[in-house]
C-alpha cells in the first residue's frame, strides 16, 4: 500500500519533549518484557510505566466518526490517549504493516490530537518500529474535481459515484476503508437510497446450498453490490475477490470503489457474474 501522507507538518513536540518521554517508557517495558506478549499487556505496563512518570492520560478510549453533524459508530478505540496532546497505537506484532499507519492516520483525522505514536512491540528491536505521525487533515490539498459520467453509467451506479465523491472529498485519502464504507453507507441513505450492509452470503455448488461465513458488504436498492477498498491501485486480485462476494449476493452486478488516492477517476471498477 502507498503511503499517502508522507510529510508530516511541524509541531513543536514532534519527537521530543513529551514524545520522547513516552518512547523512553515504552522502550523501558519492552527491555523488561520483550517481544512475545499481547498487545493488552503491553497496553497495562506501558500504562504502569506512565502513571510512575506522571504523564495523565487514558486507556482504551472510544472513537465515534463524525460526518456531516452525525455521529457514526464504527466500532473505535484508541489504546492509549494523552488528552489534546497525544495518541498512542500499540501492536504486538512480528511486523507493521501499511494499513497500521493509515489506522493511526485516520484515529488522528477523527480524533484531531496534533500527534500521534504507532508502537508495535513484537519486533526485537521497539526502536526499529516506532512510527511518528502528525495530524495533517488541516494541511490537505484540495480534492481535483470529478463527476460520474451520465453516459456510461446507469443510474443507481451513478448515485453511488456521486456519494462515493462526495465522502472522498469530506475524508480525504488515506484512512481505513471501514470509514470510507460507513460514510458511503450513511451518504447514500442521506440521498435516498436504499441501503443493505454485511448480509449473509450463501452459495450455491451441484445444486447444493454453501452457508458462507462471508457477508456481502453492501448492496444498494437490490441491484448493486459496492466494495470499498483502500489500495494503491485495484489488481485482478481485489476484482477476482468482489466477484466472490458477489456470488454470495443476490445481485448480478457491482461497482468496486478504491478511496485511497484523492481523486476517483479510474479508481472505480464494474463487475459482473454474468462473464
Amino acid at each position: 500500500m502507498k503511503k499517502v501522507i508522507m510529510n508530516p507538518i511541524k509541531h513543536p513536540d514532534l519527537g521530543k519533549d513529551l514524545s520522547g518521554r513516552v518512547i523512553g517508557a515504552a522502550i523501558e517495558v519492552h527491555r523488561k518484557f520483550g517481544p512475545g506478549l499481547d498487545e493488552a499487556d503491553y497496553e497495562r505496563a506501558l500504562s504502569l510505566e506512565l502513571h510512575a512518570l506522571g504523564i495523565a492520560h487514558e486507556c482504551q478510549v472510544p472513537l465515534p466518526l463524525r460526518y456531516k453533524g452525525n455521529q457514526l459508530e464504527c466500532g473505535y478505540r484508541m489504546d492509549l490517549v494523552l488528552p489534546g496532546r497525544l495518541l498512542l497505537e500499540l501492536k504486538a506484532l512480528d511486523k507493521l504493516h501499511p494499513l497500521h499507519e493509515a489506522q493511526l492516520l485516520t484515529y488522528l483525522h477523527l480524533s484531531n490530537l496534533p500527534l500521534g505514536l504507532l508502537i508495535n512491540f513484537g519486533e526485537l528491536l521497539i526502536k526499529d518500529s516506532i512510527v511518528r505521525r502528525a495530524n495533517t487533515c488541516a494541511t490537505r490539498e484540495p480534492m481535483e474535481p470529478f463527476q460520474a459520467s451520465h453516459s456510461t453509467m446507469d443510474e443507481i451506479s451513478r448515485l453511488v459515484v456521486e456519494a462515493a465523491v462526495e465522502v472522498q472529498a469530506h475524508l480525504g485519502a488515506g484512512l481505513l476503508r471501514s470509514a470510507y464504507q460507513v460514510c458511503l453507507h450513511h451518504e447514500l441513505v442521506l440521498r435516498g437510497l436504499k441501503v443493505e450492509c454485511d448480509q449473509p452470503g450463501n452459495l450455491v455448488h451441484r445444486d447444493q446450498l454453501i452457508l458462507s461465513g462471508k457477508q456481502v458488504p453492501m448492496v444498494v436498492e437490490d441491484s448493486l453490490m459496492i466494495a470499498c477498498y483502500c489500495s494503491e491501485k485495484m489488481d485482478r486480485l481485489h476484482l477476482a475477490r468482489a466477484r466472490s462476494l458477489l456470488r454470495a449476493s443476490t445481485v448480478e452486478s457491482g461497482l468496486c470503489i478504491n478511496f485511497h488516492t484523492a481523486n476517483l477517476a479510474g479508481q472505480l471498477k464494474r463487475i459482473s457474474i454474468r462473464k
